[in-house]
């Protein structure tokens, strides 16, 4: 997949064609894969008889599993090109799709789960954002909120016609063939659509001329993942996502079995709806985050999430639920997108594959186990309780936002190091 680099720069730009490439490999993994747990545990519940308890905990694997894996990738990214590594994974992530069909026994879900997980990694947000950062600076926040509204789509488009299938079919007649069509739509995309940075097409960054002196694009600039793990924000960005993703991702993972106890005729409509506001919150995100401090609209964002949250605690009508989801997705939408944009911002990309996996590593702590935690407690007492102590991470993670510090004194180092690296030597 090696590109020739000496294309002229006089060409059209092609990063957004890389973003549209990429919004569409991101609707594939988090329509089949991140959106589509609420869908999968459900039907595992029913269909074979397990605990919640016990599913969800499978789902934890997923996720956990997902951010050790991204984790241990990311400094593969940093050498060779990123569509080999989502070419990789969506493959693996195929065969996962196929494993969780044929559990029969809980063991079996589990193991499928590992697989599930290390495919869905390799295809999803850290190569997916990765290849955003080198792509675009000044623009990042637009470019990446375009990006990442496929894991919205994901959910609107992909995720409601996996719920009818599995619903009326069985999850085992419908994994094969969901299987067939992630592989037949992200590989062609990215392969042929995606371009692993600028470079590898003689372009440079938000398709700005070259240099007037002909040289080449200096280094990109930025902190080393061992300085950037050291400083205080990063640690405690890092813990407050952890707060935030256990409630956000245990909250999406227990949706549809909430509003099935409660309304069952709008379970699909919860997810489109979530889905669908997340969109709506992303894309306007995106130009907010240009214009206002990416760290204070990441704390208003908080806030808005804990509320969600809570409301999910006692909506018990259409109407309530229905609210509810909607002002979920807002946060779901921009809060997802704000770490990779706020770890770009504070500290390049220089070697931000490491920088952001090992922040995801730390955040899928939380990714995991609040799809387990929710639902023992669901199966200790009911979803009042679960969506409760989920709104008290969020909580929690305002504090920590808050204890970050301010993201300016690392930006300003970043500019520093830019500048001195465009000096000729």
């Amino acid at each position: 997949m090696d590109d020739n680099a000496a294309v002229a720069n006089t060409k059209a730009f092609r990063g957004w064609w890389v973003i549209a490439g990429l919004f569409v490999v991101l609707m594939t993994s988090s329509g089949m894969g991140f959106y589509a747990q609420s869908v999968f545990l459900n039907a595992l519940v029913r269909e074979r008889g397990w605990s919640t308890g016990v599913t969800s905990t499978g789902t934890a694997v997923f996720f956990v599993v997902s951010g050790l894996a991204g984790y241990l990738a990311a400094p593969y990214m940093q050498r060779i090109d990123v569509r080999r590594i989502i070419v990789v994974g969506s493959l693996i992530a195929a065969c996962g799709l196929l494993l969780i069909g044929r559990a029969e026994a809980e063991w079996q879900m589990f193991g499928a789960n590992v697989v599930f997980g290390i495919g869905f990694a390799l295809s999803g947000l850290v190569p997916a954002t990765t290849t955003v950062a080198r792509w675009f600076v000044r623009r990042r926040s637009v470019a990446l909120s375009v990006a990442s509204t496929g894991l919205s789509a994901g959910g609107i488009v992909v995720t409601p016609f996996v719920a009818s299938l599995v619903k009326s079919q069985g999850i085992a007649a419908v994994t094969p063939w969901l299987a067939l069509v992630w592989v037949a739509v992200s590989l062609p995309v990215t392969i042929f659509v995606v371009r692993s940075s600028p470079a590898a097409v003689g372009q440079y960054p938000d398709g700005d001329p070259a240099p007037a002196s002909g040289g080449p694009l200096a280094p990109p600039a930025g902190y080393t993942f061992a300085e950037a793990r050291r400083t205080r924000f990063y640690a405690f960005a890092a813990a407050a996502y952890l707060c935030i993703m256990f409630g956000q991702v245990g909250g999406i993972a227990q949706q549809v079995k909430l509003v099935t106890e409660r309304q069952e005729w709008m379970a699909a409509l919860s997810v489109t709806v979530v889905a669908g506001s997340s969109v709506c919150g992303r894309l306007a995100g995106g130009v907010v985050a240009s214009r206002y401090p990416v760290k204070k609209f990441s704390t208003v964002l908080i806030v808005v999430q804990g509320v969600a949250l809570a409301m999910f605690a006692f909506a018990e009508t259409s109407t309530m639920l229905l609210v509810t989801c909607v002002i979920f997705g807002l946060s779901v939408g921009n809060l997802l997108m704000l770490q990779p944009l706020l770890l770009a911002d504070a500290f390049g990309v220089r070697e931000y594959p490491r920088i952001y996996s090992f922040a995801q590593l730390i955040t899928t702590i939380g990714v995991g186990v609040g799809p387990s935690a929710m639902g023992v407690l669901h199966d200790l007492s009911d979803y009042r309780l679960s969506y409760l102590v989920a709104a008290g991470s969020s909580a929690l993670a305002f504090v920590l936002f808050l204890a970050a510090g301010p993201a300016e004194q690392h930006q300003r180092v970043v500019a520093e190091r830019a500048a001195a690296a465009a000096v000729p030597a």
